[in-house]
């Protein structure tokens, strides 16, 4: 039997990096749509006039950018929610059993993929979206088994190499 070591300092950080990115996603998705318009737009028509090398972009040319740049936003950082979420809470509780975690993150994480799209109802000029909730859920689900194949693997390899130099002993 191996002792389960915790390290507390690598927990808190990732603890505040999880939350930090859920804040930041909540925060995005949770203002009015006219704040929404104003926070990037600037920055939008920045980008779409050096992606398009020209001065003026088109609306069309703009609309397009803006939802590119919004979608690939959202994967990023529910993708990230995933990551950090599956190593957050596989650090913090070594003693649960493997399956036990890997449940309770999965639920976890599809919790707040689904809740920031679908809370979005209630938010004035705010819409909801079954498109951007599976962009949500997909993203985070990609994080979330990155994290557990990776896990997975790590433990399977350290029991056969456990295995391996015991039998050779």
């Amino acid at each position: 039997m191996y002792n389960k070591k915790s390290h507390p300092v690598l927990i808190i950080f990732l603890w505040i990096c999880f939350l930090s990115v859920v804040g930041m996603v909540a925060y995005l998705s949770f203002q009015s749509g006219e704040d929404a318009r104003a926070f990037g737009k600037q920055l939008i028509q920045y980008g779409a006039e050096k992606v398009y090398q020209e001065d003026s972009v088109s609306e069309a040319e703009l609309l397009g950018f803006t939802y590119l740049i919004r979608q690939s936003g959202r994967v990023l950082a529910f993708f990230l929610i995933g990551v950090l979420g599956t190593l957050t809470i596989q650090l913090s509780f070594p003693k649960w059993n493997w399956l036990i975690k890997t449940i309770f993150t999965a639920a976890l994480l599809m919790t707040i993929a689904c809740l920031t799209e679908r809370l979005k109802i209630y938010i004035p000029s705010r819409h909801y979206s079954y498109e951007e909730m599976v962009y949500s859920i997909i993203a985070t689900g990609a994080g979330f088994l990155l994290v557990t194949l990776f896990t997975l693997l790590f433990h399977i390899m350290k029991g056969f190499f456990k295995l391996l130099f015991t039998s050779l002993c």
